[in-house]
């Protein structure tokens, strides 16, 4: 069999483990998986506040609402990324977020405005949904890619024999849900979550996070590996699909406990 039969096949089979109507990862499937854990992992009495507040009863169901609405007119000045200096590894507000534009500064933004009784309940209640998107959207590696290249929207790649980008690879492709549902494969993720991983994973700040994608990036995202051409290698792919995974699990676990906190005070 030749070589570009080979590689056709392997791409098919690639393909063919992620389902068309589930999506695939940071898309809309990969928010409600965050949501999902994030839900398996709160306070009982932080999710009753939660449906009895802000009539959510789960949090996948609006995890994807701040980007529905970007395509509103009325999108909010809010940004999904945030971009590190060039040939820096680590954020500072002050040179690479001045204006506080970008997704570390917009969850701290919206942590405040959560537990602020002087914000209304509709006020609150769309921060509750910024946080529960933003919250994830700094754990995409991508998000905290160069700004040069937006973030590897410019860099043309191959997934198996589909044309594609380097941000969308991170975004939709490296999550294999293999004929789940976005809740079934985020039950999986939540499984093999340990209580040492719980502790691990909690706490830090938005900046720590974003250092931590920015360090993944760096070393992982950017660090292309090819089989043929622009085709990316199965080690590559394999390597992305573990840290992608992680990535979910960590976002969910910091997503409740980021809520724990918050809520607690507040109801």
């Amino acid at each position: 069999m030749g070589n570009k039969v080979v590689r056709c096949l392997i791409g098919l089979v690639l393909l063919s483990a992620i389902p068309l109507q589930e999506g695939r990862a940071w898309g809309p499937a990969g928010h409600r998986i965050v949501g999902t854990i994030a839900e398996m992992n709160l306070d009982p009495r932080v999710l009753h506040a939660i449906r009895t507040e802000f009539n959510i009863n789960h949090l996948a169901n609006v995890a994807n609402w701040a980007d529905e609405i970007k395509r509103s007119d009325k999108k909010p000045d809010v940004l999904h990324y945030t971009n590190i200096a060039v040939n820096h590894r680590t954020y500072n507000q002050k040179r690479d977020c001045p204006r506080k534009r970008c997704v570390t500064e917009k969850i701290k933004k919206y942590e405040s405005v959560l537990v602020d009784p002087g914000s209304s309940r509709k006020i609150r209640k769309e921060a509750f949904k910024f946080l529960v998107h933003l919250i994830a959207d700094v754990h995409q590696p991508m998000h905290l890619g160069y700004e040069k290249d937006r973030g590897g929207n410019d860099i043309a790649v191959y997934f198996g024999s589909k044309p594609t980008n380097l941000h969308r690879i991170w975004d939709h492709d490296l999550v294999f849900l293999n004929g789940k549902t976005s809740r079934q494969f985020a039950r999986r993720l939540n499984r093999s979550i340990t209580p040492e991983n719980k502790i691990q994973w909690s706490g830090g700040t938005p900046d720590d996070w974003s250092n931590e994608s920015r360090a993944l990036v760096l070393d992982v995202g950017y660090n292309l590996q090819f089989s043929r051409g622009r085709e990316l290698s199965l080690d590559y792919i394999r390597h992305g699909r573990k840290i992608v995974e992680e990535q979910l699990q960590r976002a969910g676990i910091r997503l409740a406990d980021r809520l724990n906190r918050l809520l607690k005070i507040e109801f």
